[in-house]
């Protein structure tokens, strides 16, 4: 924190007592309330007021400590943008290297990704999904989610055919606002990739279309009854008694999901790393011990969609004539 005395102490290290006196006059600073740039740059100001390590002149001594009076008057009176810009001036008086007066960009906020993602989500939910562009677009994607949209079976990537056309929009738009990390998916889901909004919301039609395979990875089998009592307790509510989850509020089907992907994500849920989580999931999971993971996941990866979404025996998908990733 800044006091009156200290800063008349710092002044008169670098100059004669009478002219630190005249310059110091009238100046009283009060204790700042926290603020990281600005105080920093207080700090740093002071620093170089106190040592003088460029030897400014006294003309930039003077010069500074104009700025930095009026600097912390902008700053009590609630102008904190306008109080930064003024101190920095102080950077090039004193000669303070460089590396400090490069204006800060300040990580975004998760509430500055989530708006970010609404925005983009908002634009490709009332856009008309154009299904041949969607395919067109989708070629890219089959490299690892398949022709068929029914990933791998190790859980390195999940089953898309069938999903809430919602669901993926939300979750390419999250990718790309940086509100999900799926570095792997970062490339294929940018707009350089798919193009603005309009390209979400066609290449999320066409995966809607897909028929969902039900010859999917599955958990071990031997605690289906606890599994089946945690779900229906806990998930049913959101996710729906069969797994379907819900367009309208982003939830996304899990029924038919590779069991070695939910484990996945359930742990990165759990533990913070999926940061676009549903926050009430996130809680209501904490307690859960690993033995209510395993067998609520492996109930979760016997649920069916019904028979009119199910691909059937031996399908594939038509839109695909060559098949150059089998």
């Amino acid at each position: 924190m800044v006091w009156a005395g200290g800063f008349q102490r710092i002044v008169r290290g670098l100059v004669p007592f009478g002219l630190a006196s005249g310059l110091a006059f009238g100046l009283a600073l009060v204790a700042l309330p926290a603020l990281a740039d600005f105080e920093t740059d207080l700090k740093r100001v002071e620093a170089a007021l106190k040592k003088n390590p460029s030897q400014a002149s006294g003309f930039a001594v003077r010069s500074c400590l104009n700025r930095y009076k009026f600097a912390v008057k902008l700053y009590e009176d609630g102008h904190e943008e306008r109080a930064s810009r003024r101190l920095r001036t102080c950077f090039e008086l004193l000669d303070i290297p460089e590396v400090t007066v490069k204006a800060r960009v300040s990580a975004p906020t998760q509430e500055d990704l989530e708006a970010r993602a609404r925005q983009e989500i908002e634009r490709a939910l009332v856009a008309e999904p154009d299904v041949a562009r969607g395919l067109a677009l989708y070629r890219e994607c089959a490299g690892c989610h398949l022709p068929e949209g029914w990933g791998l079976s190790n859980g390195s990537v999940p089953q898309i055919a069938g999903q809430h056309r919602t669901v993926i929009i939300k979750q390419l738009a999250d990718i790309r606002a940086g509100n999900r990390d799926a570095v792997l998916m970062v490339p294929y889901a940018a707009p350089e990739a798919l193009g603005g909004a309009q390209g979400i919301a066609d290449v999320a039609g066409y995966i809607d279309t897909l028929e969902i395979s039900i010859d999917t990875n599955k958990g071990g089998g031997d605690d289906l009854a606890h599994g089946e009592a945690l779900y229906t307790k806990h998930c049913a509510r959101c996710h729906g008694a069969q797994g379907e989850g819900n367009a309208e509020t982003f939830v996304p089907r899990v029924h038919s999901q590779h069991y070695n992907y939910l484990v996945r994500q359930f742990d990165w849920i759990k533990t913070g790393r999926r940061r676009n989580a549903n926050a009430e999931m996130v809680a209501q999971i904490q307690a859960f011990s690993e033995r209510d993971v395993k067998a609520v996941l492996d109930w979760v990866s016997r649920l069916e969609p019904p028979p009119s979404l199910q691909a059937p025996e031996g399908w594939k998908n038509p839109d695909f004539t060559d098949r150059p990733f089998e």
